[in-house]
């Protein structure tokens, strides 16, 4: 009896493996059968075995050099087809002209399980999502924008003192990473808290303690946004959640913690984002039957991404930039030259809003590291209806489509010799200009990034006020190697330079 019973388990063991494999083969014919160049897959994985060995990043740009010649590639995410778009014109249609076509991210979004890492405005699906990106948008005009000039400068003056007493006076080992998001954390805490506070000059505070749980990549935190972005519904088997547990819990508190202060003493601000917040949810229309919680969650899920995206991205970039700069004398010193005759010309001791703007080489240097180094390396759709995007190729509905950030910025035709920094690339670039989608490191269409020039400003401030009072030096390999276990770029080992004081 009992060898029976083992018999007809590994038939059935058996049976459930070959329907599975089989099921598998069926799926890795779908671009072949469709005449769409692809990548070959590997079982189960199909072309994620790389994973937690390799960035992503460095993945779509070994793809990206494999599949030049050709517009669009397909892969497979497990045994899900997805379709890589090189084009620039093919972006465009995915991003902008046939937006409707592609309302929604890839990425997992579950709404009971993780409310702060689904009704934030990346990750929340439509029709909610455009409800979000109104009420939020006026958030970052352009008179606002000056306001959080002034405290970046200030902030800014403490990272150059930060860098004088741990690289220079304690030659300390430099983490630019670090520093540079003790800098951005700083600034993100007046801009949606209304909270002065300051880890460079303290060494720790409140959102430092967020910050370090989301920008510090362990493997598990790879593992979990791997998963979000590539493998979702395996997120969601998982219970997986866009913020650690950590900082999940500490944005909560900290964003009720302020709500409650100002209720009780009846004080408001019109310039940080927690106030903004406050009057949205007075006005929020709910789709009915919502749950009572569902109005504070959509507050708190604006709160923490914009934490997380400001702080990652600004970082990230500035790290690279001046990593570039070490290693490029003569542009630096035309950058020292160019900020220089601004703070000459404006008379002040620190430049403005307005005089920031003005100077062509520093935005030049700024979309020159972000055309090389792209924090993310793709945009990410999914198709919602059936889609012709050429003659040849229908776009079925649930089909995930990546644009190729790294392969646009690195083809050749439009960036000869991709690999070189060249600023003079940029040098007559404004902050709203993506080069006819050849340009694409915020995104574009209806989900660009909305904290676009509160990013670009952030940078700004930053180095010109390094490159005032520091020269920057190599100090290690002209390589950076990527982080393995972070899906957004990010130097592995933070990325130093040596800090020489101008005399």
């Amino acid at each position: 009896m009992l060898g029976l019973i083992v018999q007809v388990f590994l038939v059935f063991v058996i049976s459930c493996l070959s329907i599975f494999y089989l099921f598998a083969r069926s799926k890795y014919g779908y671009w072949k059968q469709r005449g769409v160049p692809y990548e070959e897959p590997t079982f189960i994985f199909g072309n994620l075995s790389f994973l937690m060995r390799k960035s992503f990043w460095d993945f779509f740009y070994d793809l990206s050099k494999k599949y030049n010649k050709y517009d669009y590639f397909g892969i497979f995410l497990s045994w899900q087809p997805l379709l890589v778009l090189n084009s620039n014109e093919l972006a465009k249609k995915v991003l902008v002209k046939d937006s409707d076509s592609f309302q929604d991210r890839y990425s997992y979004s579950g709404v009971n399980d993780d409310p702060l890492g689904s009704l934030n405005l990346f990750s929340i699906k439509s029709p909610m999502w455009a409800q979000m990106r109104n009420e939020i948008s006026p958030m970052f005009t352009s008179s606002r924008l000056r306001g959080f000039t002034e405290l970046m400068n200030i902030n800014s003056g403490e990272l150059v003192r930060r860098i004088q007493k741990d690289y220079i006076e304690s030659k300390e080992p430099v983490d630019l990473k670090k520093v540079f998001s003790m800098y951005t954390s700083d600034t993100v805490a007046y801009t949606v808290f209304g909270i002065r506070m300051s880890a460079l000059k303290e060494l720790t505070s409140p959102l430092w303690y967020i910050t370090c749980h989301m920008v510090k990549w362990t493997f598990w935190r790879g593992f979990e946004f791997t998963m979000i972005f590539f493998l979702p519904a395996a997120a969601e088997i998982l219970k997986l959640k866009f913020f650690s547990q950590p900082a999940t819990e500490y944005i909560r508190k900290m964003f009720m913690e302020v709500v409650d202060e100002r209720q009780k003493t009846g004080q408001t601000s019109d310039k940080d984002l927690v106030n903004h917040l406050l009057k949205l949810k007075s006005n929020l229309k709910l789709p009915a039957g919502s749950d009572s919680q569902l109005a504070d969650n959509l507050m708190m899920a604006q709160a923490a991404v914009f934490i997380l995206g400001s702080i990652e991205t600004s970082s990230t970039t500035l790290t690279y930039m001046l990593h570039e700069l070490a290693y490029h004398p003569d542009e630096q010193e035309k950058l020292y030259k160019a900020v220089s005759e601004a703070l000459k010309e404006s008379g002040k001791d620190v430049l403005e809003y307005d005089d920031l703007m003005k100077i062509k080489y520093v935005t030049a240097c700024i979309h020159e590291t972000l055309r090389k180094y792209p924090p993310v390396p793709h945009l990410d759709r999914l198709c919602n209806k059936a889609y012709q995007l050429t003659d040849e190729l229908l776009v079925e509905p649930g089909t995930p489509v990546f644009v190729n950030v790294v392969g646009i910025h690195y083809n050749e035709e439009w960036y000869p010799e991709p690999e070189e920094w060249r600023p003079e690339r940029f040098i007559n670039s404004s902050d709203s200009d993506n080069h006819d989608f050849k340009f694409l490191p915020f995104g574009e269409g209806p989900r660009f990034c909305i904290g676009k020039r509160y990013g670009m400003m952030q940078i700004r401030t930053a180095i010109a006020h390094m490159i005032m009072k520091y020269k920057f030096l190599p100090d290690g390999p002209k390589h950076l190697e990527a982080d393995s276990y972070s899906v957004i770029l990010g130097p592995k080992g933070g990325g130093k330079v040596k800090f020489v004081p101008r005399t």
